[in-house]
């Protein structure tokens, strides 16, 4: 029997789905990286492992991928950005602390709401505004930045920048793709592009696999999550559109703190959980706000 939940409920429980999925991979390449795998492996395997995961599914389901030429032109912008973007996470992470890298790169939300505010697409509001900033916020504290020196590498900040200014864009380009076209053939059709602008990647710094099955298995851990977190990740965002998405996103390093916690044991300090409230806070302010503003239609769901 079908049961009603709003389009916004729907894309809210994926992207907490998505969060908690893309929350798995930092505890799981850990444990690939101690076991000798590097990190052209690593992003070739989870890559690899996301497309071929997009593409089974629309063969199982009979979706067609490549059906004109328009879309095969937004599956190559679309794979330019989403190579682009995991260059710089993996690049930025050569020179700068992951924590910083990730606060940068989180900075994709920002840039949303303002170009997006700038469109006319969303309202700039105190709350909107003030939510996004004090997410990012509490994310500092999750992420233990202001226990990190001070000296960081420009080239670093500079690919975790580019790896923020190219999530924004292809956070935009799916957002507004999906209005009209089935989520999991943008995915497929992005994936395969990017897999195939990653070879020469592969060619210039060639793959360590990690030297026991237990790292491998990791690694198929991270890959597999991945590819979860970015099914809910095209669906969430055809649900909530990029911008909103991009916002419940900051749930992700959430996430990764508590699986870091529950797999690598490792313990937070007081203010992580400071800032895991300070976040969640945030979140809810702005989706109460948006609650009040308007009702939202329902979608019947089949179980």
């Amino acid at each position: 029997m079908p049961f009603p939940l709003s389009r916004t409920g729907i894309g809210l429980l994926l992207t907490l789905g998505s969060a908690a999925f893309f929350g798995v991979y930092p505890a799981a390449a850990r444990y690939a990286y101690a076991d000798g795998a590097n990190a052209t492996f690593v992003m070739l395997l989870t890559t690899t492992v996301r497309m071929l995961a997009f593409c089974l599914f629309c063969a199982i389901t009979r979706k067609a991928l490549f059906a004109t030429k328009t879309h095969t032109l937004h599956g190559a912008i679309g794979g330019f950005f989403q190579t682009v973007s995991i260059v710089g996470i993996f690049g930025a992470l050569v020179f700068i602390p992951g924590p910083v890298m990730i606060i940068i790169v989180f900075s994709h939300t920002l840039m949303l709401l303002l170009y997006m505010a700038w469109r006319g697409e969303v309202r700039l509001d105190a709350v909107t505004l003030g939510s996004t900033l004090l997410a990012m916020l509490g994310l500092t504290l999750v992420l233990d930045l202001w226990g990190q020196s001070a000296n960081y590498s420009w080239l670093g900040m500079g690919l975790a920048f580019m790896s923020a200014l190219a999530t924004a864009v292809r956070f935009y380009v799916y957002g507004r793709e999906m209005q009209t076209r089935n989520p999991a053939i943008v995915g497929a059709e992005n994936f395969v592009f990017s897999v195939v602008l990653l070879i020469p990647i592969g060619l210039l710094f060639p793959s360590v696999m990690p030297h026991s099955m237990a790292g491998l298995s990791w690694a198929m851990v991270g890959a597999i999550t991945q590819a979860l977190a970015t099914f809910c990740m095209f669906y969430g965002l055809a649900a909530l559109g990029a911008f909103r998405f991009s916002l419940f996103l900051k749930l992700e390093p959430i996430f990764t703190a508590v699986f870091a916690v529950l797999i690598i044991h490792e313990v937070l300090a007081m203010h992580q959980y400071l800032g895991i409230v300070i976040v969640l806070a945030s979140l809810l302010a702005y989706q109460y706000s948006q609650a009040r503003r308007k009702p939202v239609p329902t979608t019947a769901i089949e179980p």
